[in-house]
């Protein structure tokens, strides 16, 4: 058996441990006898963990900067009183949990159990996630992204629209102001075996560029609230003018270095113009930037069905392709 807890209390303790104690020490100046009695460990504890460097005690799969961050704020809430010791227990677990719902713990375990990955493992999630931390509109929209996923998944074509930076399926929430309102795929979709396989079950808030297009995209026209990216190239352009999707094109400046920043403003341009409902986006790619396809509807399942589509015409264009080829 491998529970996730291994991580927690071989790596994630020791290292908040001497973190909270050094952060103590040397920023309010705590003495040993009184950093032990707020852990809970000896005096003797303490001085070793003052003299430990942070760097040694931090292993993988966390970082400097993600453990300390989080000391800082324990820290802070201790010396102002804020924090009784039940309350400091109480909040180590929900950094554990957190980190185990899609976090740093939950990324390593998968890693370390392969068959976490294959099985979608979700224990975590599942056991420790209520009502009052998903509200209904996030749970349907969380639904609804993962029945997209399911579908994208199934067909057999999807593989052939998987761009060398991967796909993300994303929705969002009707007023949706910032990326946590946006539900994504963390880890994206990538190819698993010939075929398309999501990472991990949608959460919100995962998805950066992805998130920002569609926000980009929501205030070009509010109906939209789904977006996906794929491959661009010449067999999908033939598609999407097969199937009279309405698409506006980005030519890129060659001058221009900042690629996603480009992007965003074409689409606010869009906005500008009043342009209304488009289908998609095409980036034609530059400087560091593969070329991409950006393609929105009103929900997510809407979108993959079209996607499910394009995926399907494209295999039979390079089949024939590849058949002709073969003459």
């Amino acid at each position: 058996m491998n529970p996730p807890c291994e991580i927690t209390v071989r790596v994630l303790l020791p290292a908040l441990r001497v973190l909270i104690a050094k952060e103590l020490s040397e920023t309010y100046g705590w003495t040993q006898t009184r950093i032990a009695r707020k852990l809970g460990v000896t005096q003797a504890a303490v001085s070793g963990y003052l003299a430990q460097d942070e760097k040694e005690v931090i292993l993988p799969p966390f970082q400097v900067e993600e453990l300390s961050a989080l000391a800082k704020s324990i820290t802070s809430e201790i010396n102002m009183k804020r924090l009784t010791y039940t309350d400091l227990i109480s909040h180590i677990c929900k950094i554990c949990l957190s980190l185990r719902r899609g976090g740093t713990i939950c990324h390593a375990h998968k890693i370390k159990v392969h068959e976490l990955e294959d099985e979608r493992c979700a224990i975590c999630m599942q056991l420790h996630m209520t009502l009052a931390d998903v509200p209904e509109l996030r749970r349907r929209i969380l639904s609804e992204v993962r029945l997209a996923v399911d579908a994208i998944e199934s067909c057999p074509d999807f593989h052939l629209l998987l761009p060398e930076v991967f796909s993300n399926i994303v929705m969002a929430l009707k007023e949706a102001k910032t990326i946590s309102d946006v539900a994504g795929v963390p880890g994206r979709i990538v190819r698993f075996r010939g075929k398309a396989k999501a990472l991990m079950d949608p959460e919100f808030g995962v998805s950066g560029h992805l998130g920002k297009v569609l926000l980009a995209a929501m205030r070009v026209n509010p109906n939209i609230r789904s977006a996906i990216n794929i491959k661009y190239d010449a067999d999908v352009l033939t598609v999407l003018n097969k199937l009279n999707l309405k698409y506006f094109s980005l030519k890129r400046d060659p001058l221009y270095k900042e690629g996603e920043d480009e992007l965003i403003k074409f689409i606010e341009e869009l906005a500008k113009r009043g342009e209304g409902w488009f289908d998609a986006i095409v980036d034609e790619g530059g400087f560091g930037i593969e070329p991409n396809v950006y393609l929105f509807d009103e929900n997510a399942t809407k979108l993959a069905d079209r996607v499910v589509r394009i995926a399907r015409m494209v295999g039979v264009i390079k089949r024939e392709k590849r058949s002709q080829e073969g003459k």
